[in-house]
C-alpha cells in the first residue's frame, strides 16, 4: 500500500470517528426542529430578566462558555454582524451556563459584545435543550419554534442568521 492510500485511509477512519462521536448531538438537534421551544427565563448581566414567552421576534439563542474558543469565533462573527448592522442586538441572546458572573461580565467587556447576555446560574435552561457542547446556536421563531439548532463552528453561520432574520 502506497503512502498516500494508508493516508487516505486513516483520514476516512478518523472523520467516520469523528462523525460517530457527534452523532448523539446531531440527532438531538434534528429532534428539536419544527418543535416548540420550551419556555425559560434567565437573569441578564444588565439586571433585567428575559423571558421566551414574552417574545414576539425571532431570535438567536448562543449557549456559550467564557473559556470556550469556539464560541470566542462564533460570537465575534455574530459581534461583527451587529457592527456592520447585517442585525440588531436584541436579535441576538448569548447564555452562559453555570459560570462565575463576574468572569462573564469581564469577558463581554474585554471581547466588547454588544449583544444581550443572560445568566444560566444553574444550568437549567441548557437542560432544557440538552445542551451538550458549546457553542450550541438555536434560531427561534417569532412562534417560539425551533428553526435551526447546531454545535461548535458553522461555516454557514452568518449566512443562516442573515437568512433567518429576513
Amino acid at each position: 500500500m502506497n503512502k498516500r492510500k494508508i493516508f487516505n485511509t486513516l483520514f476516512f477512519a478518523i472523520a467516520v470517528y469523528a462523525l460517530y462521536l457527534r452523532m448523539p448531538s446531531i440527532v438531538t438537534h434534528f429532534k428539536y426542529q419544527d418543535q416548540k421551544a420550551s419556555d425559560f427565563s434567565v437573569k441578564m448581566v444588565n439586571g433585567e430578566e428575559f423571558k421566551l414567552s414574552s417574545q414576539s421576534k425571532k431570535i438567536i439563542v448562543v449557549f456559550w462558555a467564557t473559556w470556550c474558543g469556539p464560541c470566542e469565533v462564533e460570537l465575534k462573527r455574530i459581534n461583527t454582524m451587529i457592527l456592520d448592522k447585517k442585525i440588531f442586538p436584541n436579535d441576538v441572546l448569548a447564555i452562559s451556563s453555570q459560570e462565575d458572573e463576574k468572569l462573564i461580565r469581564e469577558t463581554i467587556k474585554k471581547e466588547n459584545y454588544f449583544f444581550n447576555v443572560g445568566i444560566d446560574a444553574d444550568g437549567s435552561v441548557a437542560k432544557l435543550f440538552q445542551v451538550s457542547g458549546t457553542p450550541t446556536v438555536i434560531f427561534i421563531d417569532e412562534n417560539l419554534i425551533i428553526n435551526w439548532m447546531t454545535e461548535g463552528i458553522s461555516p454557514t453561520l452568518q449566512y443562516r442568521i442573515s437568512s433567518f432574520l429576513k
